[in-house]
């Protein structure tokens, strides 16, 4: 018998945890965090360490499975499916074309350090434009529609590490371990906190709960859900009212910043400390102290890029810290410019917007003016479909409709909107193949099940965290335990597939070998050619490392390429209008809004499945203030029904004084099928409930991205009859 610690990382979400896992005769025996990590300092949080249980809970397939006519499944051998699946794929491609099929890339497939690259190059393969990703159902704004609107500072905004004030707005790093840099770091966020407040920096939290961060905040604004851009616009008027802006960085460096004066100007700290139910001291006091920094930034979460006005609230935030010119300045040193990326000068300087990017590319059959969405990425513009019209896209019928559809490492019957419809969607593809540890609710309807390894079992690079960092970090890890059965990986399954299809895959300009299923480094090695530390370099080291590379110097602007940052692009004017009449909405038929939460012992649909965190949520509680359930007659874990305009699920109500009165707070992903066959109203108590159920995909959506309100949703509550 032999038994060896191995220096590894979590995948269970984006922070990626340094660990050390304990191996006794090729099987996982423990974990434990990397305490000698000097980024991480042994943090670790529950949910990666139940990666043991996942490993081998009895529900996992270690063989692929597929549906008989008859709903049964049976094993099959992997290279049998993929046989039977490229077959049908390429009938479906010679009959339909490239749009007709399309893959669904979750949360999960985000932690496989290869399989986005390759999943993109599948679809570049066939030409189909119909790349999905759970990215756009919740953040389009942040990662596509600000960029292309705005433009993007090259050098990039302060860093907690060096700032001297936190805006954060509805972002809770403790819990989701995900913030962008600016905001609480991910890693090891309670450390950074801490950190944060010994060399006084001041953490400002805007968000209608007393969230894990914003009770360590310095001022924390409750505010009502759905008046972030409000607030935001107050506050921008007051810094600049008062003189707080940088006006150098403005002249040089923006443009229409008196049309954004003019036009924040109704949002008077009156009128907005009234309909956000917020003391206006607390609007000057949060103005003053970020205006004041003088280093520091504003960072959103996806607590308010889900509910109402995300492009406006986004936009403004990004005006915020473009006005106090919260970005890093020639001759400053870059905190981080990544590790795996290549060497390359640094100006700062505005890379202007884009607008075409908003409109350009496929076209969304649904919405007609909604477009490809262009997500910025360290590696250049990525074009992906919103994933809010991905129901529709499969349902309408005509050319372009979706007829097959891999799903990786995702759950789109719990986690997209409209989950009816969604479901009706998946029941009408031709083919639906889920890349799955399990028959999760997606899995239900699908004809193929690929059995995937999970991140313990395959070797991966922190490259999706690689500029997250304020210090050029980086890990590789082989796998730390051989799959027990016939597992295969995400990117192999495109791999695959193109292999059968006869098509050949290319990776950063480089052609893929397509004869002999390639090693995984050698991938790697073509997507980071070039990069600061040479791959093989990472992969050779044991644990996560700080490598002693050169500071990179922001150089000055270069005359040629400058830019501006747009602080009023068009359409600006109509979506603040929106926003100001909004102040005074009022739904007498659903009174309260019901907002969207992340839960410690759960991440999205994944976690209720394993022992120690089921024992502690079984389900998604209805959380509500006390004076709400007064009002209402309710008691602590009463049953209800929680309706919107478009439907209505049960929930079980749980006292939560840290939420605003008069707001309903809810986790997502959560329930199962629902179909009636499967009776999930039955069941909640055991599964939850579907918060999606209660949305309409198609109503407020928001231009460019058709992103539905996810959030602050008008909903009524009603006692459930015994």
């Amino acid at each position: 018998m032999t038994q060896k610690d191995v220096k590894t990382y979590c995948r269970f979400c984006h922070a990626y945890c340094p660990m050390v896992a304990t191996v006794k005769d090729d099987r996982l025996i423990a974990l434990a965090p990397d305490t000698d990590n000097e980024i991480y300092g042994g943090y670790t949080c529950v949910k990666g360490r139940q990666m043991l249980e996942q490993i081998y809970q009895p529900e996992r397939f270690e063989h692929s499975q597929k549906r008989a006519s008859d709903g049964s499944l049976s094993p099959i051998a992997s290279t049998d499916a993929l046989d039977e699946i490229a077959t049908q794929l390429s009938d479906i491609l010679a009959k339909y074309g490239p749009r007709a099929i399309a893959s669904y890339n979750g949360t999960y497939s985000f932690q496989n350090s290869a399989a986005h690259s390759v999943a993109r190059a599948f679809h570049g393969a066939i030409e189909s434009p119909s790349y999905y990703t759970s990215v756009t159902i919740d953040q389009p704004a942040k990662v596509a529609i600000a960029p292309a609107r705005m433009g993007v500072w090259t050098a990039g905004n302060h860093m907690w590490s060096d700032s001297d004030v936190s805006l954060v707005i509805g972002n809770n790093t403790l819990i989701s371990h995900f913030s962008v840099p600016g905001g609480v770091p991910s890693f090891s966020p309670a450390n950074a906190l801490r950190e944060g407040r010994k060399r006084g920096l001041k953490l400002i939290v805007i968000d209608p709960r007393e969230s894990e961060v914003a009770k360590r905040a310095d001022l924390h604004l409750q505010i009502k859900p759905g008046q972030d851009a409000a607030l935001l616009a107050c506050m921008i008027q007051i810094i600049i009212r008062e003189g707080l802006y940088d006006q150098a960085f403005c002249e040089e460096h923006t443009r229409s910043f008196d049309t954004l004066d003019e036009a924040t100007q109704p949002f008077t700290p009156e009128k907005v400390a009234a309909a956000a139910g917020i003391p206006e001291a607390q609007i000057y006091e949060a103005a003053r102290i970020f205006g004041r920094g003088p280093r520091g930034s504003a960072a959103t979460g996806t607590g308010p890029e889900m509910g109402p006005h995300p492009n406006l609230m986004q936009h403004l935030s990004l005006c915020l810290n473009a006005i106090c010119g919260r970005h890093t300045r020639a001759g400053e040193r870059m905190p981080n410019t990544g590790v795996l990326t290549p060497e390359a000068p640094v100006f700062a300087q505005a890379m202007p917007p884009q607008p075409q990017w908003l409109q350009e590319g496929e076209r969304s059959r649904v919405v007609d003016d909604v477009y490809e969405t262009t997500v910025l990425s360290p590696y250049g513009p990525l074009n992906e479909m919103p994933t809010g019209l991905m129901a529709d896209e499969i349902l309408e019928p005509g050319d372009g409709k979706i007829r097959a559809l891999i799903c990786v490492g995702g759950n789109p019957a719990l986690a997209c909107p409209d989950q009816e419809k969604m479901h009706r969607a998946l029941a009408d593809l031709d083919l639906l193949v889920c890349v799955d540890i399990k028959e999760s609710a997606t899995a239900q309807l699908a004809d193929y099940i690929l059995a995937p390894k999970v991140c313990l079992e395959r070797e991966d690079v922190t490259l999706l965290t690689d500029i997250w960092h304020d210090k050029p970090y980086s890990q590789y890890t082989q796998a730390v335990v051989p799959a027990r059965g016939d597992e295969v990986e995400e990117w192999q399954v495109f791999w695959e597939l193109a292999k059968r299809m006869g098509v050949t895959l290319e990776l950063n300009g480089e052609p893929v070998d397509m004869e002999t299923l390639p090693p995984k480094l050698d991938l790697l090695r073509s997507m980071t050619r070039g990069s600061r530390v040479p791959i093989d370099e990472i992969a050779a080291r044991e644990g996560g490392h700080v490598y002693d590379l050169a500071d990179v110097i922001a150089e000055p602007a270069d005359p040629a390429t400058k830019g501006h940052l747009e602080l009023f692009p068009e359409g600006l004017g109509d979506e603040l209008a929106t926003a100001y009449a909004d102040m005074d909405a009022n739904n007498s038929d659903y009174p309260l809004l019901l907002v969207s939460r992340r839960m410690k012992y759960t991440h999205n649909s994944t976690g209720p499945e394993l022992s120690l965190l089921r024992a502690k949520n079984s389900y998604n509680p209805t959380f509500m203030h006390s004076d709400d359930l007064e009002a209402l007659g309710l008691e602590d874990g009463d049953e209800i029904s929680v309706a919107s305009r478009h439907g209505d699920i049960p929930g079980i109500v749980h006292r939560s004084d840290d939420i605003k009165p008069g707001v309903v707070s809810m986790s997502h992903s959560w329930g199962g099928n629902p179909d009636p066959e499967h009776n999930v109203d039955t069941q909640f108590r055991n599964m939850g409930s579907n918060t999606n159920r209660l949305i309409d995909n198609l109503h407020e959506i928001e231009r460019y991205s058709a992103m539905p309100r996810l959030s602050s949703i008008p909903v009524s509550i009603t006692k459930r009859a015994p």
